[in-house]
Order: C-alpha cells, then structure tokens, then sequence
C-alpha cells in the first residue's frame, strides 16, 4: 500500500441510514479522504452499539439494505474514497448463530468460543466478572467486553476460516479494506487453572504470538488496507506496534496517546488534571512510527476540544504538523463540534461503557449528581450525537472557520514536503499546554508553536519567519 493515507470515521446512527451518509459523500469528499471507516453496520442487537455483531454479512435494518450499500460503495469511488467495514473479530454478540450452537455444544460449533469447567477470576473491561455461566452447556465463557459479547476461539482454524470467508464476502462487494477493532487481545497463550491477582483479561491476552499470527494469517496475504486498533495503548511498547503491523496492517492506531494525558490505564470513570508534558512527549514519540495512525477523536471518547478545553484549530495543527502517515477525522472533527448536553438520567444512555461509569462511581459512594456529572464530562455517548449539519454548511461560507481550516491544513499534510519527509526535533513540551518543534526536511525548517490553553497564537512558520498557517 502507498503511504500516507487519510481515513474519514464514520459513526453511522450519528448520520442516519447508508442512504444519508452516501448523501453526505460529496461534503466529506471536500476534505479529500482516501478511506471512509464505518463503525458497524452488521446486523446487531446493539447493546454495544453495532460492536455485538450477529451476522457479519447481513446489513442491520437501521441502515437500509445491501442495495443501499452498493450505492454507498458506488457514490464514494466516484469522490476517489474506498470504504473500510469495521471488522469486529475478538466477539460476537451472544445472539449469533455461532454462539447459539456453541452453547448447545454442536459438534461443529462446540469449540467456537472460549468455555471453562470453572471460572478465572478475571475482570472485563465493561466491569464485573470477566466470565458468565451458561446452564444451557453447563460451563463458564469468557467475555473481555459485556456478558452479551462472548469473546470467540482463535485457536480454532475453523474460527479463522470464517472470518477469511468474511473478508472475502466484502472484498467481493466493493471494499477497500477494513479497520480491524481489539485487534491485539484474540488469542491467549494459555488459559490457566488457579486463582491470578483480580485484574482485566486484556492483561492475560494481550497481544500473544498467536494473536499475530492469526492476523497475518488472515490480512497479510490480502491486497486491501488494514489499520488495527490495539487495545492497552498506554503500554503498548513499539517493538509491540512493530510486531502488530508487520504483515498484518498497513497502520494502527494507539489510542494511549491521547489517553495518557488525562486517564490512567485508559479508563473512563475519571479523568485527571491534563498532563501536558507528558502527552505532548507521547505524541512526538510515537508519529515517528510509519505506521501510526494520529486519531484526536473517535466514536469512543468525549469531543476533543471538550475533553482538552483547547481551540479545535490547534488541534487540528497538532494532528497534522506532526508527523503522520495516516491521521483519522472523526465525524463532526472538521467543523469543532462539542460535547454534547446529555441527559441527567442514566437510564437515557445507549452505550453500555456509560452505564459501567454510572455504577462503578455509585459503588465507591458518589451521589447521583456526582456520578451523572462524571458521566457527562466522559461518556463516549458525546461522540455519537447526531451531527450538525446546518453548522457544517454556515462554516463553508465563513472563510475562517474550523471546517476551511481543516481543508487548508488537510492540503499542506498532503503536499507540502517538508510535512511529508520532514524529521521532528521537541524544543519545549510544558505543563501549562505550550508545545513547540521543529520539522526539518534538507535545508528547510518549520517551527511549530501550538499553545492548547490558547494564551497565545499557534502558528507555524518557515526558517525565514514567514507564516505558513496560524490559528488565528
């Protein structure tokens, strides 16, 4: 694959049918995207929002049909973008026919998901036990994410065969790749016997030899384009990220490097007072990975400029003068959209990660007030709102607004050299939100002041002091 690509997210019910999105293709396609990922849009019960899927190869009814799905494909070739599926792999939802059979223990099914005599004291990521009892086949199954996702076997080949016939039957019907999601937690070395310390699954699975051999096995072979989301970024080493994306993905992304400012272990219940220094440090670290994919948003956090309280334009130049081969928009990214004005009742939350925030915080003794006012501030149920469409179109006629100044940067990432082969070089990362660095291509040299607290102007400039591009 050829380097440098930039990925548009979608999250689907935020837009509305595949109809409405392909409808919406000719705006996007303004930010001249080379990919659009859609969060799923396999059917589902959605209980964790398209992520339990139950048939990888039926489009849900909330988003029309396959006949709408082909006009997708057809709209966005002809804007020159290639649609990515997100490819749910670690899980199913308990309502799929696999799951179904493999709790009746048909011969065929039996060893589709991961079942024990007895229970390991794991925890989930979405809380409480990390393994559910069946009396229907009298054993426990692992779930790493809710009770309703259990967590499939990857040490059955006739698991990976599945999924090659998946990625097949898209490939047939016009995609251009897939965004592969937990990508790194599929297959533990072994499943102890025994008590271990009372910690999250992920740390018994994450990122085994076997898990990335299955996914070379799956993707390496493949002509498409693959960017892996790895679950744990915070500890995610690079000779890890190196191991991952070898033959398998052609990027990653490592959502630590955003969660490393404000959270620990990327847990949402709380957030910490944003700690500059060593996110800004983080950031330059890891762009200077080919493959690393920059993401400041996703279906998965609060809005950026929300969570960071910082001007939606510089962190858009914070995303694209640093070096990065393959950043990722996320929908409503372009045109500054903020958190938005939940609910106080928990019972108004779709996402079940919002729900587990609500309970953890009334468990350690939080009000209502207390926990709804944590929840609010970091549900990612503030990144799947419905966009703003009439703002989107107010911004294309204000030469100064978020939505052309992402098109004027977007532009520079992609042409200007010495974004596109220039080394970096950190002169100050600050506590109070300054970061400043130098991007050097042969005789050539941009400073990059960025401050996130917006005490001063953010601007790049050339060796010769001329500005290249400001925020203000």
């Amino acid at each position: 694959m050829t380097k440098r690509k930039l990925i548009y997210q979608i999250y689907p019910t935020a837009i509305g049918s595949l109809r409405d999105i392909a409808d919406k293709i000719p705006l996007i396609a303004k930010l001249h995207p080379d990919y659009i990922w859609l969060s799923p849009i396999f059917q589902s019960p959605w209980v964790d929002g398209g992520y339990d899927v139950s048939d990888y190869c039926k489009i849900d009814p909330r988003f029309g049909n396959m006949k709408d799905f082909y006009r997708l494909v057809k709209v966005a070739n002809e804007y020159n973008i290639g649609i990515l599926l997100d490819l749910v792999i670690n899980h199913t939802s308990s309502e799929h026919p696999w799951f179904k059979k493999s709790e009746a223990y048909d011969p065929w099914y039996k060893d589709y998901y991961v079942w024990l005599d007895k229970p390991l004291n794991w925890d989930s990521f979405f809380g409480g036990p990390a393994f559910d009892y069946s009396p229907l086949r009298g054993k426990y199954y692992l779930h790493l994410y809710d009770r309703s996702q259990p967590d499939l076997n990857f040490s059955n080949p006739r698991v990976i065969r599945e999924f090659k016939q998946i990625i097949k039957f898209w490939t047939d019907r016009g995609v251009a790749g897939f965004r592969v999601d937990s990508a790194n937690v599929l297959v533990e070395n072994s499943l102890k016997s025994g008590l271990l310390p009372r910690v999250s699954g992920f740390f018994n699975y994450y990122q085994t030899k076997q898990t990335v051999n299955v996914l070379e096995k799956l993707l390496s072979s493949s002509k498409i384009f693959t960017i892996a989301e790895p679950i744990g970024g915070e500890f995610l080493s690079r000779r890890r990220f190196r191991e991952l994306t070898r033959k398998a993905f052609d990027a990653a992304f490592n959502v630590g490097t955003l969660d490393v400012a404000d959270t620990f272990f990327s847990i949402k219940d709380r957030f910490y007072p944003i700690n500059y220094r060593k996110w800004f440090k983080n950031l330059a670290k890891w762009s200077k990975e080919d493959k690393f994919s920059l993401a400041i948003e996703s279906h998965d956090a609060p809005r950026a400029p929300s969570r960071f309280d910082a001007d939606p334009k510089t962190l858009a130049m914070l995303q694209f003068l640093l070096p990065s081969n393959f950043p990722c928009i996320y929908q409503g990214q372009e045109i500054g959209t903020l958190n938005a004005k939940l609910s106080n009742s928990i019972n108004n939350y779709p996402g079940v990660q919002s729900r587990m925030i609500y309970r953890r915080l009334r468990k350690e003794g939080k009000t209502h007030a207390q926990a709804m006012k944590q929840v609010k501030l970091s549900s990612r149920d503030n990144a799947r709102q419905p966009i703003d469409w009439g703002e989107y179109v107010l911004q294309e006629s204000d030469d100064n607004s978020t939505l052309n100044f992402y098109r004027k940067i977007v532009d520079l990432w992609r042409n200007d050299p010495v974004l596109i082969h220039g080394n970096i070089k950190v002169k100050k990362a600050t506590s109070k939100g300054v970061f400043e660095f130098e991007r050097i291509y042969k005789s050539r040299k941009y400073f990059v002041h960025l401050d996130l607290r917006g005490h001063t102007k953010s601007y790049c400039k050339n060796e010769k002091g001329d500005e290249v591009i400001s925020n203000r």
